[in-house]
């Protein structure tokens, strides 16, 4: 894999749907900083989820990841999320 001028992390996510503020919420946030871009239609898909299991935010990541990075990297400070889903499977 390479990458892009200015990247120093292996993975990269955008935050597809914020499912709380429509309007104006976190809908099209990327991360993290310094971190891979995502292409439309590229990714494997992730829910992230508060502790009564309300779907917060829908997104894609991409590269080199374990599974807990948006939820570390967003989820938790933006919508207090505790969970996050793959494919309907909580990690």
């Amino acid at each position: 894999m390479s990458y892009e001028k200015g990247v120093t992390e292996k993975y990269g996510w955008i935050i597809d749907k914020d499912c709380c503020d429509e309007a104006a919420g976190a809908t099209g946030v990327t991360g993290p900083v310094g971190g891979l871009t995502v292409a439309p239609g590229e990714g494997e898909k992730f829910e992230l989820y508060d502790d009564d299991e309300n779907l917060m935010a829908k997104g894609r990541i991409v590269g080199d990841f374990t599974g807990f990075e948006p939820l570390d990297d967003i989820g938790m400070g933006y919508w207090g999320c505790t969970l996050i889903s793959y494919g309907g499977e909580y990690l």
